[in-house]
């Protein structure tokens, strides 16, 4: 009743005009907030080394998304406006809901910045509406879904007189292509049921004690884990169980230099979880560290070091799909539920730069070994019997490579596993190196700083 008369109180004393004036004058503060948000976070970012000064010139250039901003109101979403127009019949008399919808305790910032996405593709501006203020209500420090929220109440004012002087700014161009990067990554990535029955390339032999693997794909700005099952008839089949966006290197993939912005590609092995208390607050939520370099990074004259699955500074939700120094970055919130899985030493992580998936059905080899791989001469002679338990091969830009993993299962002592790593010279394989000895476990951290 009180906001009906205090309602009925502005009508009166303003007239419609000077309601509407007042209307634009609270989007337009919404604008500039979400704008100088921007600016202070990427101000943070410059200080951190997160964000490259000059991100157009990093490999190649992310393709142009048709993403519908505040910034530029004419622009369409796929074949849908993006805007909600108050003078359209389906959203006569809208209001800005009052509360937010009802939360799901899965929900996380991109499944209701999706959720958003697929509502307004269906005309369902009102339910869009309420799910993004729930995303930025819940989510403050996600930018991309900030500007889509500001792009719905744009909408809903019919346009920003603002827009041409906030292009001007070149930290506003920057981010806001980094912000368009981002929402074609998480809006066209496969989803899970792509991937049934499918299993990644370089993997050519999982045993049972190989419970999960690891997989990014560094072209979809993704990463995978699939759960390697085995029944009791034996039989295998990989699921996905998790999945989440990340940020590679601002130089992309290809590491070959310390501080050359790059992302390696290649197989590498988890070995150590570090909570948020040991960490700064660069490094988010938590990081799992990784074995670069690797025996063969070395005999390719690979260097640097830290390369870490991480989560995210607290200022910002996530980052631009390639705005790191060189680690795989995701969401605080997807780190802790990546770190929930149980992911144990020793876990397999494959980096890639463009991942093909095959049918599980028709490669035999996944469940028996039918290829004679080698193995390292000196554990031949070890009391004990070692056995395969993870082959990954692969072709680099220079040979066939190849990473086999032994475990040494010995009556009265606990398991240990040894790497090797072998590239094709000729018609042989030559092992290049090894990671872990007999009594040495699983090997020393990479690493005790990381790159970002």
């Amino acid at each position: 009743m009180w906001q009906q008369v205090h309602w009925t109180f502005l009508r009166r004393t303003w007239g419609k005009t000077g309601l509407r004036v007042l209307w634009m004058v609270l989007l337009t503060l919404l604008v500039l907030w979400v704008f100088f948000r921007m600016i202070s976070v990427d101000a943070l970012a410059k200080s951190n080394n997160e964000v490259a000064s000059q991100p157009t010139s990093h490999g190649p250039t992310a393709p142009s998304v048709p993403w519908h901003t505040v910034y530029e109101p004419n622009s369409p979403v796929m074949d849908k406006p993006l805007s909600v127009s108050p003078r359209s019949k389906t959203n006569a008399g809208v209001k800005i809901p009052s509360k937010p919808a009802r939360e799901k305790p899965s929900e996380n910032g991109e499944t209701l910045f999706l959720q958003t996405y697929q509502l307004l593709n269906a005309g369902e501006h009102v339910q869009a509406l309420q799910v993004a203020q729930s995303m930025v209500e819940r989510f403050p420090n996600f930018q991309l879904g900030q500007l889509l929220y500001a792009d719905l109440m744009a909408g809903l004012a019919g346009g920003i007189p603002e827009r041409a002087s906030l292009l001007q700014h070149p930290d506003v161009r920057r981010r806001l292509s980094q912000l368009k990067a981002e929402a074609l990554q998480r809006t066209q990535h496969q989803d899970k049921a792509f991937f049934a029955g499918k299993y990644p390339e370089p993997v050519r032999f999982l045993s049972p004690n190989v419970a999960q693997v690891v997989v990014v794909d560094a072209q979809k700005s993704r990463l995978y884990v699939l759960a390697n099952h085995w029944d009791e008839a034996g039989k295998r089949s990989f699921n996905v169980v998790f999945d989440a966006y990340v940020s590679i290197g601002n130089n992309g993939m290809g590491k070959w230099r310390e501080g050359d912005g790059k992302t390696p590609a290649g197989v590498y092995f988890v070995q150590k979880h570090l909570t948020d208390p040991m960490l700064p607050d660069l490094y988010g939520s938590g990081a799992l560290t990784l074995d670069y370099p690797s025996p063969l990074d070395k005999e390719q004259r690979r260097t640097g070091s830290g390369i870490w699955l991480h989560g995210s500074p607290s200022e910002q939700y996530a980052r631009a799909p390639t705005s790191t120094d060189g680690c795989v970055v995701l969401a605080n919130d997807d780190m802790t539920r990546l770190v929930k899985l149980g992911l144990k030493a020793d876990t397999p992580v494959i980096i890639a730069e463009q991942l093909s998936w095959h049918d599980a059905a028709n490669a035999p080899y996944l469940n028996a070994r039918s290829k004679a791989w080698p193995k390292p001469k000196h554990i031949r002679k070890t009391p004990g019997d070692w056995q395969l338990v993870s082959a990954f091969e692969w072709t680099d830009k220079q040979h066939n490579v190849a990473v086999l993993s032994h475990e040494l299962q010995a009556t009265g002592r606990a398991p240990k596993r040894l790497h090797s790593y072998w590239v094709m010279d000729g018609k042989q394989w030559k092992e290049v190196g090894r990671q872990g000895q007999v009594g040495d476990g699983f090997g020393p951290l990479a690493s005790s700083t990381a790159g970002s």
